[in-house]
This record gives structure tokens, C-alpha cells and sequence, in this order.
């Protein structure tokens, strides 16, 4: 009996034996499927997190040819660009070539077909492609593959941006001197000065200035107070650390000289261009109706007391949408007036204001005028620059209460009232952007209110002055790639 009980236990040894040696063999196969599915898991991961490093990096180039040549986007198709179709002749044309002159618009086809490699890692090639869009400010998007060393599968992410240079309009004030803000001022955007900023009210925003900042005593300042907790964005002077010279951008008011030169360029080719030796000025109206009146001014007004004689008006239709206009006067310009004046023909009489409806630049070789409310038709969709390469002049003739609104620049004098009229007027209201080569006043009204417009953001005035070298990216996100 006891035989044939080690009998029997021997063999059921046997059994657990090769059952437990099966047992194990499973969960050796099983460990080993689990492991290479994580490795594969953990790699797929590595190459995601690869690609969108990838389509980062393919952006950061493309921004980088932006800052070298603005005009980039409109001169060549890049080397990984996929290709573009022209929409008004549909011509193609392929990466790293140079794309057609007054094409403005073009499309894309299908899935990316460019891949611009990076360089080799352990998980595979990575390579991008690019695709711009112009239409609603410079849109790129830049997808990103990376492939795996055995061919399949690859792993592909984008990104897309909005990249545009810093314009003089991302600023409340540029002033090439000193400027001052009393305790009652409340300042909404960026300042940016050549000498000292005095600032004793609220500033919602940075402050650079290239002596010093501070926050009393008037001008000059006498040292820095830059740090004062009232400035809450930052400030910036000499003696910050950053220094304005490492932080602030670099602004030579005579670089603004070549984008007028643009402008006029523009204007002759697209929009208005006025040269006449007989005009004293001119006058314009912008209308709600996407329109803009002209009248040749003639006489000899003093243009901050005056209008003068009103020639028969022309009205022009601008485009509409996002379609930019330019006007670039070589005598002076006044837009509108705030008395009652007929013109000649008695086709317009009474007061003038202007209501914007488009994306409107206008330049004067000499001053601008302003003589009456300036609005837009509807608010982030239109926008106006106003330019003048003297200087840009509130006239007596405006309204008591003057509202006003658009990007300026006085290129070589003063943002200011008219001379010798202090406290005539009411109330001033400045909705915009200023940048002035000597400074300014007001005085010629009792309350003055000077907001930044945040539309100018997102929305500068077509070819409105840059900043060379710098720019600004936005709107970063993950997108679907294209199909």
C-alpha cells in the first residue's frame, strides 16, 4: 500500500511539476507582451511629444525668416511650404520658389506634402511643413511627422500661430522726449520714451523710458522709482535690471520715414494720391457707407483757426472686409470740421465727422488736422491710421467736446492743440495710439481723457509703422494637421 502511495504521489508531483511550469511559462509571455507593449506605449509617447516639439521648432524657423525680410511671406513660397495655388490666375507654385507679385490670396490641397527634416533620434525622423495664411493677419501652421525607425506608423501634431511685427501702434505713447502723468491719469497701454517718464496715476501697463521712471517730482526725474509697486506691469529705465536698452524696443523715428514711402507707393498704385500745387490742403470725410469724401481746401487759412474754401467734394468707395486702404496727401490734411462750412458747388454744408468703415492708413507729407469727431463703423472690424510727417494738430474749430479715435503718428513735431487756446473747449476724448516725435499738449480743453484702444492688438492699420526685428507671436495652439 505504501508503494503504491509513493506511486501516486510521484506522479501527482509530476503533474504540479508541469503545471506550475506552465503557470510560470504564462506569465513569462505575459510579462514579456506587457513590457513590449509598454516599451511601444512609451515610445509612441517619446515620438508624440517629439513632433510637437518638431512642429514648434518649424514654426520658430519660419518666424525667424519673418524677422529677417517682412516682406517674405509675399516674395517666396518657403523650402517647406507645401505648394501654393494663386486664387485669382491659379498658378502653382512649389517650395522654395518665388511666388508671383500682386497675388495677395492663395490656397492649399490635400494632406502635407513638403517635409523639411530636423535632424535623426532614436525614434525615428522628424521632418515639418508649413502652411500660411494672410488673410486675417500671418497665420502659420506647422505640422510635424515623426516616423519610427521601421517605416509605420508615424506620429504627425500641429500648431498654428498668429505672428505679427510689434507695431508703434501696440503703444498708448511713443513720445521721443520726456513725458508726464498727473495722480488723476489712468493709462491703458504701453509707454515707451527717449528720456524720463513721470507717472503719478495708474499705469495698467509697461513703462520703458531711457533715463529714468519715477513716480514724483515731476520732470526731470531725478532718480529711479521703477520699482515702485504702483507699476504693476513692470517698469523699465537705466537703472533696472533688465535696463531699457536690454528690454525696451529700439525706436529711430526717422526709420518711419521708408513706411511712409510704402504708403505713398500704395496709394498711388491702389488708393488716393493727391498732389496739387493750387490746394492750401485737403479735407476729408469718412463715411459709414465703406465711402470717403475729398475736398481740395484753397485760399489762405490758417488751418488751426480756419478751413478755408471747400472745393466740389469726390467720394470714393474703399473696399470692404479686411481689404486695406491707402491715401497719402503731399499738402496738409483736415478731417472734418466741427462749424458750418458749404462748399463751393453747394453739394455738403455744415459740420463734418467722420464715421470709418474699412482699414484705412492715411498719410500727410505735412500736418494732419483734426477737426471733428472721428469713430468707427463697427467697433474690431474697422481701424484708421492717421500719419503726418509735421505734425498732428486738434484745430479750434473742432466741437466743444471732441471724440476722436485712431493710430497716430506726428513723425517730426508735436501731438497737440491749436496754439494760443487754452481751456476753450470742454471735454477731449482719445481713443487710439500716439506717437510723437517732440511731445505735445492739449491745454485747449478743460478735461482731457487719453484710452488706449485695445483693438490695435490684434488690428493695426495697414502698413502702419514696425518696429524692425521684433515680433510678437499669439493665438498658439494645437490643431488638427491637414487632410
Amino acid at each position: 500500500m505504501s508503494r503504491i502511495r509513493r506511486d501516486r504521489q510521484s506522479g501527482q508531483s509530476l503533474v504540479s511539476v508541469i503545471g506550475l511550469t506552465s503557470v510560470v511559462a504564462l506569465l513569462v509571455i505575459a510579462s514579456l507582451t506587457w513590457a513590449r507593449s509598454t516599451t511601444s506605449q512609451g515610445a509612441r509617447d517619446v515620438r508624440e511629444d517629439r513632433a510637437l516639439q518638431a512642429a514648434e521648432a518649424g514654426l520658430q524657423q519660419y518666424i525667424s525668416r519673418m524677422v529677417e525680410n517682412p516682406g517674405y511671406v509675399s516674395q517666396y513660397v518657403d523650402k517647406a511650404e507645401d505648394p501654393r495655388t494663386a486664387t485669382a490666375s491659379g498658378q502653382v507654385v512649389g517650395p522654395g520658389n518665388a511666388w508671383p507679385s500682386g497675388q495677395t490670396q492663395w490656397t492649399y490641397s490635400g494632406p502635407p506634402t513638403t517635409w523639411m527634416p530636423l535632424d535623426d533620434q532614436r525614434f525615428g525622423q522628424a521632418s515639418y511643413s508649413l502652411r500660411v495664411n494672410n488673410e486675417n493677419g500671418l497665420v502659420v501652421q506647422s505640422t510635424a511627422r515623426v516616423m519610427p525607425s521601421g517605416g509605420k506608423n508615424p506620429v504627425e501634431r500641429s500648431v498654428q500661430a498668429t505672428i505679427a511685427p510689434i507695431s508703434i501702434s501696440d503703444f498708448q505713447m511713443i513720445a521721443n522726449t520726456s513725458i508726464a502723468y498727473g495722480s488723476a491719469a489712468t493709462t491703458e497701454g504701453k509707454l515707451w520714451s527717449a528720456g524720463d517718464i513721470s507717472h503719478a496715476g495708474t499705469a495698467k501697463e509697461r513703462l520703458y523710458a531711457a533715463n529714468y521712471v519715477c513716480r514724483s517730482g515731476g520732470l526731470p526725474c531725478s532718480n529711479s522709482q521703477a520699482t515702485n509697486s504702483a507699476f504693476t506691469k513692470g517698469a523699465f529705465d537705466k537703472a533696472t535690471t533688465p535696463s531699457f536698452n536690454d528690454a525696451a524696443p529700439q525706436i529711430d523715428f526717422t526709420a518711419f520715414t521708408q513706411d511712409m514711402v510704402n504708403i505713398k507707393n500704395a496709394a498711388q498704385a491702389t488708393g488716393v494720391y493727391r498732389n496739387d500745387g493750387t490746394a492750401k490742403a485737403w479735407m476729408v470725410q469718412f463715411l459709414s457707407s465703406g465711402s470717403v469724401r475729398v475736398w481740395k481746401i484753397t485760399g489762405n487759412p490758417n488751418l488751426e483757426t480756419s478751413v478755408g474754401t471747400l472745393q466740389c467734394p469726390e467720394t470714393i468707395t474703399m473696399p470692404g472686409g479686411a481689404q486695406p486702404f491707402y491715401m497719402y496727401f503731399e499738402q496738409p490734411v483736415v478731417v472734418g470740421n466741427g462749424n458750418s462750412v458749404t462748399d463751393s458747388c453747394s453739394a455738403t454744408s455744415g459740420s463734418r465727422a467722420s464715421v470709418v468703415d474699412g482699414q484705412v492708413t492715411l498719410v500727410s507729407a505735412s500736418n494732419v488736422y483734426i477737426g471733428n469727431d472721428i469713430d468707427y463703423e463697427t467697433s474690431g472690424d474697422d481701424v484708421l491710421g492717421l500719419i503726418a510727417g509735421g505734425e498732428m494738430i486738434m484745430a479750434n474749430y473742432t466741437p466743444t467736446n471732441l471724440n476722436w479715435r485712431a493710430a497716430t503718428l506726428a513723425q517730426n513735431g508735436q501731438w497737440r492743440t491749436a496754439a494760443g487756446y487754452s481751456g476753450n473747449h470742454g471735454q477731449l476724448v482719445f481713443r487710439g495710439s500716439t506717437a510723437t516725435s517732440n511731445g505735445g499738449y492739449a491745454n485747449m480743453f478743460n478735461s482731457r481723457s487719453y484710452l488706449y484702444d485695445t483693438t490695435l492688438k490684434s488690428l493695426r492699420p495697414p502698413l502702419f509703422p514696425t518696429l524692425e526685428g521684433d515680433w510678437d507671436v499669439s493665438k498658439w495652439r494645437e490643431v488638427t494637421p491637414p487632410s
